[in-house]
């Protein structure tokens, strides 16, 4: 019980000191981008997170790291929000195996928007192809993903097994 008091702190350190500011400053600048055109002169002499090219070129890279953040952000929020019925002792609880169906999801599309897009981006705005072979993150992601889904799957099978083993005793 120690250990899972230890991670819920952690992950609300987190959600508290990294999230939320996350969010708010994408949002400012996301929202900057497209009614202050002036704004973006700033971000293009700074070389603004990596973000090179045309107007259109950063607000297309804006918009799909506001994406691809807020749908991060959100699950990590459903993972947070897990940890509170474990808390409470409550580990098979239907919400529980729901969440973790659902982190999974938004984790695969998290890494299959950001695949598209990082290859989209590479054939418009820079006029080539790359196909790497090695460690990419969005696999990752992909991977991670996946795994929340077989545990919501292993979860729904021990409740299922939890239930019966209730019924005949």
């Amino acid at each position: 019980m120690r250990k899972l008091v230890v991670l819920k702190s952690i992950v609300d350190f987190i959600w508290i000191v990294c999230c939320i500011p996350l969010m708010l400053l994408l949002t400012v600048f996301l929202l900057l981008s497209f009614f202050k055109t002036e704004s973006l002169s700033a971000m293009d002499s700074v070389n603004f997170m990596g973000f090179e090219g045309s107007k259109i070129a950063i607000i297309f890279r804006m918009v799909v790291l506001y994406i691809v953040t807020a749908l991060s952000v959100y699950s990590f929020f459903l993972f947070r929000k897990s940890l509170s019925y474990f808390m409470k002792a409550k580990p098979f609880h239907e919400k529980v195996i729901l969440i973790f169906d659902q982190i999974g999801r938004y984790l695969v599309l998290v890494s299959l928007i950001g695949l598209f897009f990082s290859f989209l981006d590479q054939l418009l705005f820079s006029s080539k192809i790359v196909i790497g072979i090695g460690f990419w993150p969005y696999l990752f992601i992909a991977c991670l993903g996946l795994f929340f889904k077989v545990l919501s799957e292993i979860f729904k099978i021990a409740k299922h097994a939890k239930e019966e083993n209730q019924l005949t005793i």
